[in-house]
């Protein structure tokens, strides 16, 4: 599938939402006017300065005659402003990312060491579907109050993004079914709704306060008609004048300002449901392509239409967000009806593009036996007793003696010390003092250096003798982890380490880097480790914010693509015929002319500021950047660092690297 495409389409879809957006501001603006006009034209003696000219006897028909061009021009002014503020205050109340986000719903961050089955169970699916679609982990919220089945994806961008389930989804759907509905929410992420969804919020807020301002202006309408009745009542020789006051002009007033203060919330639903349906059967496509099941999805959405189950969400925020969630969020017997105001397709119909043999019979909800016997090594009856889990630290232990030894597999297959060391690694990673011991394993020289002692002083110096030792641990575990597995073991770690304090991340960072410099020098692995922790933890300790597009024309990058290039090509070969050869490949495989090899350097600087420049550049420019990086590790075969190398750069890049190696 080409997530790349797709991000650009999702990209032209912002522009039709800032049309769609102004084309209804428009339409209020006019409102607005027209009604305020209306109110002068009822109650002619308020803010006579408003009039063009003084009319006797005034008609229907004067409204549009009564008020200046200037009065006009105010009106809308002051509706424009009162847009454009609500529009700020929402952009900044979402700086927070796709956290600020979950929490307006009601959600509740799960620990990754959580020791609840359903939520051990969802966390595990959230990694095995990161590992599948090229994306890092992400934090997951649970919405604990909300029994419908529905999920959703929120952030700027893959480093910041978030996923969201509700209670209902993780109790009812089974293990099948659950990785369906994270697949489709990945693929959201993959393909560049999730920041449209962002922008889509902020523009909606300021159209529903549109309405809300049509709301209080109906309120004050409605007043003063109650007002002027009750005065004209009052006196026995009331005038005929005022009768016609407080009567029936203030009740077409009245009628006017509630279409006006609804007129926002249909504009509302009109611009969610116009950039929301197609990218909902493009998720369901790509969970499929995930998952590598159509019964996941198909499923999913099957038990949502079991009898009075749905996916419908109680949170008194659902409305402005309703267009991001995995199925309708609100059911509304009008939009039911008129699909053109649905953010959703119907339900048969997403089925039926899956399963196309569909009987109509919808599925009923997993209960807890059924999880539990689907899913027996997470159920409470098979957890470690303490006593099992200090045999299985003595014996991680008693494989100090032999930890520089290489993996031990027969024909690719790792053998089990393998399996298990990342078993148990994979543990480590979910604990955030343990991640970071990780972390400091990863980079740790080998025992017999002298470095490596220096490194462990720093830790000790850094961290006291509490991280030491869980350094210490790990470190027989990281000798027979598999190469292939470091970086995503890295991944696995990203959501713990972001429940870092912020000094404590600073400290991480700072120690780090002291472990890297210690010998003098950066290898590969050492920069990829580096690199991918602020990719993902930057994000979450400073303020979340879309990367803006800029550059379109690759000839305008040209300078930078070379050197990305160069440096791939150069650290996977040892000579300058092969470097030249994969150069050489690479750049006619995604059709970049004009470019040249550079002279190999060890020295990350260069390279660096490229990748960040890049990091500008349209999604299609970083498909086929991503295109000629993978055709230039393939030359000679995949090596381990090669792969590590090009995923750390898609990880920059916020690229998907789904399918990128086949």
């Amino acid at each position: 599938m080409d997530f790349f495409g797709h991000q650009d389409q999702a990209r032209k879809r912002t522009k039709q939402l800032v049309l769609l957006f102004a084309l209804a501001l428009l339409t209020l603006i006019f409102l607005t006017n027209l009604l305020v006009a209306g109110f002068l034209w009822g109650n002619p003696d308020i803010f006579p300065g408003l009039g063009n000219k003084v009319i006797r006897d005034p008609s229907l028909f004067d409204i549009f005659h009564y008020m200046s061009w200037r009065a006009w021009l105010i009106i809308s002014a002051v509706v424009c402003g009162f847009v454009g503020l609500a529009y700020l205050y929402k952009v900044i109340k979402l700086s927070g990312g796709g956290v600020s986000i979950a929490h307006s719903l009601g959600g509740r961050l799960l620990k990754p060491d959580s020791e609840d089955f359903y939520e051990r169970r969802l966390l595990n699916i959230v990694e095995e579907m990161a590992i599948a679609s090229g994306m890092p982990v992400p934090q997951v919220f649970l919405l604990d109050d909300e029994i419908g089945i529905n999920a959703f994806a929120a952030g700027f961008q893959p480093s910041d993004a978030i996923i969201g389930v509700t209670k209902g989804c993780l109790t009812k759907l089974s293990r099948l079914q659950l990785q369906g509905v994270i697949g489709h929410e990945f693929s959201h992420i993959l393909n560049g709704d999730m920041r449209m969804n962002m922008r889509l919020i902020a523009i909606l807020f300021g159209i529903l306060c549109i309405g809300l301002l049509g709301r209080i202006i109906l309120e004050a309408g409605a007043r003063h008609s109650i007002y002027s009745r009750g005065r004209s009542q009052s006196s026995m020789f009331s005038s005929s004048s005022n009768k016609k006051e407080g009567g029936v002009p203030l009740f077409l007033i009245g009628i006017g300002f509630m279409i006006l203060g609804y007129s926002g919330v249909f504009f509302g639903k009109l611009i969610q449901a116009a950039v929301s349906r197609q990218r909902e059967y493009l998720a369901d496509a790509s969970a499929v392509q995930f998952t590598r099941d159509p019964q996941a999805i198909a499923e999913a959405l099957k038990v949502i239409g079991y009898g009075g189950v749905g996916s419908a969400i109680g949170h008194s925020r659902r409305e402005e967000f309703s267009h991001a969630f995995f199925g309708n969020a609100i059911y509304s017997h009008f939009s039911s009806h008129f699909g053109f105001l649905s953010t959703h397709p119907k339900l048969e119909e997403r089925i039926r593009r899956i399963d196309k043999n569909w009987d109509g019979e919808w599925v009923q909800p997993q209960t807890l036996k059924q999880a539990y016997d689907e899913s027996p090594q997470l159920a409470p009856q098979n957890k470690i007793r303490p006593e099992e889990l200090l045999t299985g630290v003595a014996a991680a232990m008693s494989a100090a003696i032999d930890f520089t030894a290489p993996n031990s597999t027969v024909e690719g297959i790792p053998t089990q010390n393998t399996v298990d060391a990342e078993s148990e690694l994979t543990n480590a990673a979910h604990d955030p003092l343990n991640a970071r011991g990780l972390c400091y394993a990863l980079l740790l020289a080998p025992n017999s250096s002298l470095v490596h002692e220096q490194q462990l002083d720093l830790i000790k110096q850094y961290c006291g003798d509490g991280l030491l030792q869980s350094v210490n641990q790990l470190i027989p575990l990281v000798a027979r982890l598999d190469e292939s597995k470091r970086l995503p073991m890295i991944d696995k770690a990203i959501p713990a380490l972001k429940l870092l304090s912020a000094d404590q991340y600073r400290n991480f960072k700072q120690l780090l880097v002291k472990i890297v410099q210690a010998d003098g020098k950066i290898d590969l692995f050492e920069w990829c480790l580096y690199r991918m922790i602020l990719q993902y933890l930057n994000p979450t300790f400073d303020k979340a914010k879309a990367i803006k597009a800029k550059y379109g024309n690759v000839k305008k990058l040209s300078s930078e693509i070379e050197t990305v290039l160069s440096f791939v090509a150069n650290h996977g070969h040892d000579s300058l015929e092969g470097a030249l050869k994969s150069f050489a490949i690479a750049a006619t495989t995604a059709g970049f002319e004009g470019l040249q090899l550079q002279a190999k350097t060890s020295s990350f600087k260069s390279f660096n500021v490229a990748l960040d420049t890049l990091t500008q550049a349209f999604p299609h420019v970083k498909g086929r950047i991503m295109k000629a990086l993978a055709a230039c590790v393939r030359v000679n075969g995949v090596e381990v660092a090669e792969r590590e190398l090009v995923q750390t750069i898609a990880a920059i890049l916020e690229c998907p690297t789904p399918d990128l190696f086949d």
